[in-house]
């Protein structure tokens, strides 16, 4: 019986994981905290470095292809740290630019739609599957375990390089006028902030802990029945462990909805109040747990995972196009938004 979420991770190899994760992972963050912005000064814009910029995905395919030995994983690492410190002064920069417009949140949202359905074509799927991580590389002698973790390092602060460019603005930040301003109906960022960070907002941890799909139902049954009446009753088991989790999930979409909507019908901020909004979103719990939402994510929305002797999927069709259709769902409200903003 397979009652917890967990367990699916051996459905995928862990390259694939990473690659789909991180690919559509800081973008998806601050999708989620879109907020109507101000017109900031030209420069550098979030934006940019969020539709115009793919360095992690470049990052890994250098991994996979340039690393044959020990030379040449120094000097793929040595560029990594060069690229992460190029890339924490351009979010830096973006950042003091002050919160996305209407019309930059929309164009954010559809590069993010776009993304996440590349990634779940099998072309997308067939490009991840060339790529050769740093533990195979390790595994196979092509490296030290030691180069492995050097360059993994530098791999990680490419990851988190919004978190370190943010991380070094609390100067900056220091000077944000709190606190925000609400809107009309009573809503504020900082309600919607504490939302937004409560554990129960996160997908892996609802799975994690929920009775069905956590397993605390299947061991209770374990304990109270023998083993005869457990075999009568597995199909029942997985058949609710499915069916939560499909419920569980179209409800994370609905909730990532939700906070687009309310982000949107909230005042504009200043520069400074937007940083104050982007650092409570780069916590390292609430990072740790958005990325592992992303893997959870990935796990069940490939098609083609099965799981039971039935070669059930592991998600139905219904559950997992309401997933997809969510991104397509927040372009929308961002046009909608754009248009009212410009008069038309």
């Amino acid at each position: 019986m397979e009652g917890s979420w967990g367990r699916k991770k051996e459905l995928m190899p862990p390259t694939i994981l990473l690659f789909w994760a991180v690919m559509i992972f800081l973008r998806i963050i601050f999708l989620c905290w879109a907020v109507c912005g101000i017109h900031a000064v030209a420069g550098v814009r979030i934006v940019d470095v969020m539709t115009k910029n793919d360095v992690f995905s470049q990052a890994l395919e250098m991994i996979g292809t340039r690393i044959k030995d020990s030379t040449s994983c120094r000097e793929v690492t040595e560029e990594l740290s060069r690229e992460a410190d190029k890339q924490e002064k351009r979010w830096r920069e973006a950042f003091m630019s002050g919160a996305p417009t209407p019309q930059e949140w929309c164009q954010i949202a559809e590069f993010e739609a776009e993304n996440f359905k590349k990634s779940l074509t099998d072309k997308g799927k067939k490009d991840q599957d060339k790529l050769v991580s740093l533990a195979r590389l390790e595994e196979e002698g092509v490296i030290s375990h030691q180069e492995a973790e050097k360059a993994m390092a530098a791999l990680r602060r490419l990851l988190f390089v919004s978190k370190t460019a943010v991380d070094s603005l609390d100067d900056f930040i220091a000077g944000a006028s709190l606190p925000l301003p609400a809107s009309p109906d009573g809503d504020s960022y900082e309600k919607l902030v504490a939302w937004k960070l409560d554990p129960d907002n996160s997908l892996s941890y609802q799975m994690n802990h929920d009775p069905i799909c956590g397993g605390c139902v299947e061991k209770t049954l374990e304990y109270c029945l023998n083993d005869r009446v457990m075999e009568f009753l597995y199909g029942t088991l997985v058949r609710a462990c499915r069916e939560r989790r499909a419920q569980l999930i179209r409800e994370h979409a609905d909730r990532r909805l939700e906070e687009a909507e309310r982000f949107s019908r909230l005042p504009p901020l200043t520069p400074e109040q937007w940083c104050w909004i982007v650092k409570q979103g780069h916590g390292q719990e609430f990072l740790e747990r958005s990325l592992a939402d992303m893997i959870v994510a990935a796990i069940f929305m490939m098609g083609e995972r099965k799981e039971g002797e039935d070669g059930t999927p592991v998600i139905d069709e219904t559950s997992r196009y309401y997933w997809i259709e969510t991104p397509e769902k927040i372009v929308r409200l961002w046009k909608e938004k754009a248009l009212r903003e410009s008069g038309r």
